[in-house]
């Protein structure tokens, strides 16, 4: 068996470190990513938040929105996951988002962490809409919200709409001629060089042009434990 040297050793220590320290770093910057999509209405998209509190991220979020002042919300899941602790502290960063009008869909974090109807409750009386395989007429049209399942089989619930908004970006495997698609989950993977991205979903980070529907994947705004490696935070605003 060959013996790793000294050098060696502490020079992956050093490496391990300054992934570990950035990683931390990219945990907290958010990055604002516009989309010019003609709604007609500004409208921002968050996804997988994962409150734990409120802590920098939820204030930097609060600021951006202020600054913003969108017209439409619009959340993408996990709202919450496993380690949140007092939902007193989420329905206070959701009750402070301000829009004339505010919808979501639940992640699988949401049903996971075994508090999903309190967790519905609570968007509700934040005047967030909760859409569960639903269609609304919003101001920026017809917005289809697809429930998570956790086969990530979704040919029951996609159906026409100007907005598919979901928290799976595998709903797009299953939807045609779609319009606009929003999804999260993915976390934006983790980068490998230019081109290769370690994922968990069919669509991992970006803008999709799908032929007849444009597919969004965000980054999202947490995780469970922040360590985001190769993937800043992003809040979406179209117009």
């Amino acid at each position: 068996m060959s013996r790793i040297s000294r050098r060696t050793f502490l020079a992956g220590v050093v490496a391990g470190a300054a992934a570990a320290i950035y990683s931390l770093i990219e945990a907290h910057r958010i990055i604002v990513t516009r989309l010019r999509l003609g709604l007609g209405a500004k409208t921002a998209f968050l996804v997988d938040t994962h409150i734990h509190g409120m802590g920098s991220v939820e204030k930097q979020v609060l600021e951006i929105l202020r600054e913003e002042r969108p017209r439409i919300i619009l959340h993408g899941g996990d709202v919450i996951d496993e380690l949140t602790g007092s939902l007193d502290q989420v329905k206070l960063y959701l009750s402070s988002m301000e829009a004339d009008e505010k919808y979501a869909v639940l992640g699988n974090h949401d049903y996971w962490c075994g508090r999903t109807r309190k967790l519905m409750q609570i968007l509700e009386e934040c005047g967030f809409k909760v859409l569960r395989d639903e269609v609304v007429e919003s101001e920026i049209g017809r917005i289809l919200g697809v429930d998570w399942r956790d086969d990530r089989r979704y040919a029951s619930g996609v159906r026409r709409a100007d907005i598919i908004l979901a928290h799976d970006p595998n709903v797009a495997l299953y939807a045609h001629d779609a319009g606009i698609i929003l999804a999260g989950h993915t976390h934006g993977g983790v980068m490998f060089g230019p081109s290769t991205i370690l994922t968990n979903s069919a669509y991992t980070r970006g803008l999709y042009d799908l032929g007849d529907t444009l597919l969004y994947v965000s980054r999202g705004l947490g995780s469970i434990i922040p360590l985001r490696p190769t993937s800043p935070l992003e809040l979406v605003i179209l117009d």
